[in-house]
């Protein structure tokens, strides 16, 4: 996502042009959907955490339409670890340790827009085998845009979960749309498909439940990218939290509901009809479950702290499958 605070200075005078170029989003109700019952998840345990990989900072107006020019948020690039009994899934990797050079390859007039500064990778921060012992690692992206797929290579060996659609937009695109191909041109990384063949999920049409029990829970996130996907994790004392990817910067594009900047989602989104559906259906599921805790990947805002690494959300113990 970009890093526009050097360009304050041009911006001053962007709500006026922006204006007649706003998309307000209209809202749905609820009841307009058809909402899934769910079954409690039936997990022994879940570990969760988000770690920070980078940091960068953008003006409120550019995150959502309606926001402030002169109000700075703070933004991260992250990966999230959940760690489950029968496995420990990284959704999204963040920068990773060839980021530097990964960057070299972004369309020059973009650069500058999409400066970061590089806190530190998840395989120089995370000891996973701490984290959740004896757990085989997966990946799985809610797209595969430079910021959230470049440390793939960091973990060699390591199964990489994306829909179909968004790995062969990937390729398509090469150095462009988002994608950098030096991310994911590696003929060892070991890419497995996702498909959403599982039932309706609360107010999502399908889903994947990837371990069978209720407590990770992918659904397709239309609009973004070809592929976009988030992840639902329900944790057994009731506590969800709803990771959105870049269907949104900000939460506020949720609770308003509101797009990106009007030039800003041009750009990224690739079907901003497809976005503006997904923003309709994240508020419709807040006004049903105000208790959910929906974190857009950037919004370092929309992080709870107790969930930032090194802190940790456990709710319950987590014992390997032959400790009974």
């Amino acid at each position: 996502m970009p890093n526009l605070s050097a360009f304050r200075p041009i911006f001053l005078f962007m709500p006026f042009v922006l204006a007649a170029c706003a998309n307000p989003v209209e809202t749905r109700a609820a009841s307009s959907y058809e909402f899934a019952e769910l079954a409690a998840p039936r997990a022994a345990g879940i570990r969760l955490t988000v770690v920070i990989t980078a940091r960068t900072s953008a003006p409120e107006a550019i995150l959502f339409e309606g926001g402030n020019w002169l109000t700075e948020r703070p933004m991260a690039h992250s990966a999230v670890l959940v760690c489950h009994r029968d496995g420990l899934v990284m959704f999204d990797t963040g920068l990773g340790r060839q980021i530097d050079s990964q960057f070299e390859d972004m369309p020059l007039l973009l650069k500058p827009l999409l400066s970061y500064e590089v806190t530190s990778p998840v395989a120089d921060q995370v000891d996973l085998d701490v984290f959740c012992p004896g757990r085989p690692l997966e990946i799985a992206l809610s797209h595969m845009h430079w910021d959230h797929a470049s440390a793939i290579e960091d973990f060699p060996d390591t199964p990489v979960f994306v829909p179909d659609s968004e790995l062969a937009s990937a390729r398509q695109s090469g150095n462009g749309h988002g994608y950098l191909a030096s991310q994911f041109d590696d003929p060892d990384i070991d890419w497995r498909g996702l498909d959403f063949t599982g039932s309706a999920y609360r107010n999502y049409p399908s889903s994947l439940d990837r371990f069978g029990d209720g407590s990770v829970v992918f659904v397709p996130m239309d609009g973004h990218s070809a592929g976009s996907m988030g992840l639902f994790v329900n944790m057994p004392d009731g506590q969800s939290w709803f990771f959105t990817g870049d269907t949104s910067w900000s939460l506020d594009g949720f609770t308003r509901p509101a797009h990106k900047n009007a030039i800003i989602r041009v750009i990224v989104d690739r079907d901003v009809a497809g976005v503006e559906q997904e923003l309709q259906r994240v508020h419709a599921l807040l006004e049903r479950e105000p208790g959910l805790v929906v974190i857009p990947a950037h919004d370092f805002n929309a992080y709870p702290p107790e969930a930032i690494y090194p802190r940790v959300i456990e709710a319950v113990e987590l014992r390997m499958p032959d400790e009974g």
